[in-house]
């Protein structure tokens, strides 16, 4: 289950990184890559990832503004600068916490 606790410990965690993070083992995009190639549900072309069932701004994603990723087991969670976006491995399911300032 992804609590709230969860969400805010994978933003903040993500957020916090330097921006000289490694891209690939500390914001794990490696991981989010090899899942996207893989998938029916994400698609990788290189700048962005679009995602097969969102919608509108939920399309596509820019990789330049993935804060990090992490596997939930059922879920990956994309992190962004403010909103933490979750995709069902399962069936493409696409879920948004947005965080409150």
């Amino acid at each position: 289950m992804i609590t709230t606790e969860k969400i805010n410990s994978i933003f903040n965690h993500y957020n916090s990184l330097n921006a000289a993070a490694d891209i690939c083992t500390e914001r794990n995009l490696n991981g989010l890559m090899m899942f996207a190639l893989d998938s029916d549900f994400v698609d990788f072309d290189g700048d962005k990832l679009t995602l097969t069932r969102g919608e509108g701004p939920l399309k596509a994603i820019e990789i330049e503004r993935i804060a990090g990723a992490e596997n939930l087991g059922s879920h990956w969670a994309i992190v962004m600068p403010a909103s933490v976006i979750f995709v069902n491995k399962r069936n493409g399911e696409v879920r948004v916490a947005l965080l409150a300032e």
